[in-house]
């Protein structure tokens, strides 16, 4: 009797553990997703050995393990970092700011960004001439860019895309390259830094974690 007992009691441990893994592998698929940094195209705003937390839910409900969006709610906005799949296609992830939203002309004169013919508010630091800080709305983020004379477009977003163009300017592949992005290849939007190491000494950077982007 007490053998069965037993033998109830584990199963029962064992279902509640199976069913909080199936959980928790649900939540992974189409709720929030954590994703490490692997290059340098969104400098200085995201590092090489970053771990962000995505929120998969804030554009919309995805069935799990595919890219199929079975809902749709919110809209990106301008200055939002997200992570998405390339029209392109393929499975790897990008993550890039959104600069311009459908019906929005964009382009870059001298390194400028302009949007509907207008310059977003840009300042240069004054210790490093590669670095500046833009501002979209009330949302105020740091870019870099080495080559003043560079221009680009202008270029109208069709209705259901965005432009999406990496911080570090220079070093980015982006909807300069593979043209506007479709809404429905975004995956979520990055929201903070959760966790970060230094790529050459596997050292925590402290200062970093926390960080909302």
């Amino acid at each position: 009797m007490h053998i069965n007992k037993v033998g109830t009691v584990f199963k029962e441990v064992a279902r509640a553990v199976v069913a909080a893994l199936v959980i928790v592998a649900i939540m992974k698929g189409s709720m929030v997703e954590a994703n490490q940094i692997v290059s340098s195209s969104m400098l200085p705003t995201l590092l090489e050995g970053d771990f962000i937390l995505v929120n998969k839910l804030k554009y919309g409900f995805s069935l799990p393990f595919t890219h199929k969006k079975l809902l749709s709610w919110g809209t990106p906005e301008r200055g939002d970092v997200v992570t998405f799949f390339p029209p392109s296609g393929g499975e790897k992830v990008f993550i890039k700011r959104i600069v311009a939203i459908e019906g929005d002309t964009v382009k870059i004169a001298n390194s400028m960004l302009y949007i509907n013919g207008r310059e977003i508010e840009t300042f240069k630091s004054a210790s490093d001439s590669s670095l500046f800080r833009e501002f979209m709305g009330d949302k105020g983020y740091s870019v870099v860019k080495h080559n003043p004379d560079y221009s680009f477009g202008p270029v109208t977003v069709p209705v259901g895309d965005v432009f999406a163009v990496g911080d570090n300017r220079d070093l980015s592949h982006d909807s300069r390259a593979f043209g506007p992005l479709p809404i429905k290849n975004i995956e979520g939007k990055a929201e903070f830094i959760y966790f970060t190491k230094t790529i050459s000494s596997g050292v925590a950077n402290l200062k970093r974690i926390g960080n909302f982007l």
